[in-house]
Parts: structure tokens; C-alpha cells; sequence
């Protein structure tokens, strides 16, 4: 499997030889950005993407804006919606109902096994849980036992939800060290390492050691 650099430079030889179509410049211009850190992370699982995140090392900064200032599950035609939200830690989520059935949300932190709210949500009700550990939580109905969705806290602002592939991409990561971390519904997939990130664009494989 060709990796996203290789399509890269596909996409520089195509500008040089045919010149750039608006699609080709607009890859140039995420992947040459300063900062950028892409690559290619487990697949989804489940139809659940992984999550990437980069922390940096002890004692340096990981201050940065919110990924959604308003962030919101909506419980719509007994699922979920979105089935995977990405929030920092101390961020508020709001689980609201928008149909006519009555409904429950129960969140629990999937590593501690802890169950941190669980609300009925008649229709037009909200309830609502600010984050204060960060990790994954599986959010479910004990209404309808088919409902899922998960929330995954992070403490840095370089966090990114992979698309179905596997593939993703980070922007506005300074240079420096880094823990790597690879979040899955799947705990085979889920892996952590060191890893720098250089001042320009930056590769890297996001999955357990092979």
C-alpha cells in the first residue's frame, strides 16, 4: 500500500508535468504546511474510527483551542449521532433527544469500567457530563441495548478522529517529542510510542508494532 507521502509526490509530478488543478493544490497545501503530521492509523473497527493523539513530553504546553466549542450526541431513529465525538478534557457534552421515544444515555470510562452518568432522555430532554478524565467512554441506551456511540477525551489539542481507512492528519504541531497514542474500540489496535515531529510535514505509522 503506497503510503500518503508517495501520493504526494504523485501529486507534485502530475503539477509539473500537466500543471496544478485546484484538488492537486489544495493536498500541497495541507501536506506543506508547518506543523503537519500525517499518516495512516488502524482502520475503522466496528465502522468506529481510531483516534489519534499526540502529547508532548513533560513540562512543555499543550494549551489549545476546543475541537468543537458546542459539542453534541443526538439520539435520532434509536442511534446515536455522531457515533464518535472528540472533546478536550473539562469540555461539557450535551445528549439530547430529538424524537418521539424515550431514551437513556450511560456513559462509562472504558478503562476504569466506571459508569459516569446515567440519565433518561424523554423526548425534547437533555442531559449533560463534563469530561474531567481524559480516555475513551462507550455510550449506550438501557432503553434499546443496539444504541452505541463513544466519546474520546483528550488532554492535548493534537488529537484527530482517522477517517474509515485509517488515514489522518494533523496540522499546527510544533517540532519536538511526543507520545504517540492510538485509540480503538478494538483494544488490539490500541498502542502508544515516542515519536518527533520535525519542522516540516511529518509521516508517521499510528499502530500497534508489527
Amino acid at each position: 500500500m503506497f503510503s500518503r507521502l508517495s501520493t504526494i509526490l504523485s501529486a507534485i509530478l502530475v503539477v509539473a508535468c500537466t500543471g496544478t488543478s485546484p484538488q492537486t493544490q489544495d493536498t500541497l497545501d495541507e501536506i506543506s504546511a508547518p506543523g503537519v503530521v500525517f499518516g495512516q492509523a488502524p482502520a475503522a473497527a466496528g465502522g468506529v474510527p481510531s483516534v489519534v493523539m499526540l502529547s508532548a513530553e513533560s513540562g512543555r504546553s499543550d494549551s489549545g483551542p476546543v475541537f468543537d466549542p458546542e459539542p453534541v450526541i443526538d439520539q435520532f431513529g434509536l442511534v446515536f449521532s455522531p457515533t464518535i465525538l472528540l472533546v478536550r478534557v473539562g469540555q461539557t457534552v450535551r445528549f439530547t433527544n430529538s424524537e418521539s421515544l424515550a431514551h437513556n444515555v450511560n456513559l462509562r470510562h472504558v478503562d476504569t469500567d466506571l459508569v459516569v452518568l446515567d440519565a433518561d432522555t424523554d423526548p425534547t430532554e437533555t442531559a449533560h457530563y463534563t469530561f474531567e478524565e481524559s480516555g475513551g467512554y462507550d455510550v449506550t441506551c438501557n432503553v434499546h441495548p443496539g444504541m452505541t456511540a463513544f466519546v474520546f477525551v483528550s488532554p492535548t489539542p493534537y488529537a484527530v478522529v482517522a477517517d474509515l481507512d485509517g488515514e489522518f492528519t494533523l496540522s499546527g504541531v510544533p517540532p519536538g517529542s511526543y507520545t504517540l497514542t492510538v485509540w480503538s474500540t478494538d483494544t488490539a489496535l490500541v498502542s502508544e510510542r515516542a515519536v518527533e515531529v520535525g519542522e516540516g510535514p511529518t509521516e508517521l505509522e499510528a499502530g500497534p508494532a508489527s
